[in-house]
């Protein structure tokens, strides 16, 4: 698909980050919910519950870490001036900090 207004290299990597973007905070509802199914339950079950979701929940975060990591590391051929390279050398780093501040909150609220 072209792109109106940037190449079709940029409206790409664009899309990548969105999607990176997206996969880190869909982290915060995910957190919630198994820590509401986790509450929800007792006794022995949730020995069960917490190691199924730690699992699910570490799974969650090494996913977004290696997305942020890739596009941190993506490089781009379609850039011509100086200008573009530096503002796409700073939204590369957009993921990593999303999931920086975003662990960070995880980590504050429990």
């Amino acid at each position: 698909m072209k792109a109106i207004l940037l190449a079709d290299e940029i409206n790409q990597f664009h899309w990548s980050i969105l999607k990176s973007v997206t996969l880190i905070i869909s982290l915060l509802p995910l957190n919630q919910f198994i820590w509401d199914v986790w509450l929800s339950a007792e006794g022995s079950s949730q020995i069960v519950i917490g190691f199924f979701a730690l699992s699910f929940a570490l799974t969650s975060f090494i996913l977004s870490f290696w997305s942020a990591l890739k596009m941190s590391v993506a490089s781009t051929t379609a850039v011509t001036n100086s200008v573009e390279r530096m503002v796409i050398s700073l939204y590369r780093q957009v993921p990593m900090l999303c999931l920086t501040g975003m662990l960070s909150y995880l980590v504050m609220s429990v």
